[in-house]
């Protein structure tokens, strides 16, 4: 017992019961060593897979639907500018509420339930103005006469800035939607105020043309990119280290 006691006091601790506790820290932090391995391991193979890790949500990509009811929108209102046919059908105007409006909008709620902000208020802005400019046609004679026509189309010239200003972030093909498209309003405007026809015409469906089927590539890059996990449209991004959510779910 003294003996014991002795080789507590001079800090020799005693091996039967000092060294089991040694050796369960021992194993503990080996076993916590064998775990961050394997982690890192396993996100380094996520990292080098990038159809994977731009899964880890549980939806698919909203993106190509969007971009695709922007493009029928905008071509087949443009075709109808550029006076390829004389006059919209109840089908034409169909096009516009479904695909341009509904059609926005639920790629918008998808987007919203997948954190990115950007192409939330892109898909949610431009399918709104869909609804409201399918009832505005609707109801035209009633209601949107020649002031409400300026103040419909400036007031959109002003919200399109902001959002070609976010798309500088982006790649090529979507800065020149965003583009065009804030053009398009801001000629029908000026077409609007000074009565010049040829700019609410021909003009006009030219820059919506342009975003059709700008819209309409990167719809097809979203989803043959994204299928074939290589790029087959290359969308060209503006800023490659910090390139927006618009394309994360795309294959660089």
């Amino acid at each position: 017992m003294t003996d014991e006691l002795s080789g507590v006091i001079k800090g020799k601790p005693k091996t039967s019961e000092k060294q089991p506790l040694k050796t369960r820290n021992k194993n503990n932090y080996e076993r916590q060593n064998i775990f961050e391995g394997q982690m890192d391991s396993l996100l380094y193979k996520i990292e080098k897979t990038p159809f994977i890790v731009n899964r880890l949500d549980y939806f698919g990509n909203s993106i190509p639907l969007g971009a695709f009811c922007f493009a029928v929108s905008f071509v087949l209102y443009g075709f109808y500018e550029c006076k390829v046919f004389s006059h919209p059908d109840s089908f034409t105007f169909l096009v516009l509420l479904i695909f341009g409006g509904i059609g926005q909008i639920t790629a918008g709620i998808f987007e919203f339930i997948k954190s990115r902000t950007f192409p939330t208020v892109v898909y949610l802005l431009y399918g709104l103005y869909f609804i409201s400019f399918f009832f505005c046609i609707y109801y035209q004679e009633d209601y949107f006469n020649q002031d409400c026509k300026k103040i419909f189309f400036g007031s959109w010239a002003g919200l399109s800035f902001p959002l070609l200003i976010g798309s500088l972030r982006t790649n090529v093909f979507y800065a020149l939607q965003n583009f065009s498209i804030c053009a398009f309003f801001i000629v029908r405007c000026i077409g609007e105020c000074k009565g010049w026809n040829v700019l609410n015409t021909t003009v006009s469906g030219i820059l919506e043309l342009v975003t059709g089927f700008s819209s309409l590539y990167l719809c097809f890059s979203q989803i043959l990119n994204e299928h074939f996990r290589c790029t087959i449209f290359p969308t060209f991004p503006l800023q490659k280290d910090n390139e927006i959510d618009i394309n994360n779910s795309q294959n660089k």
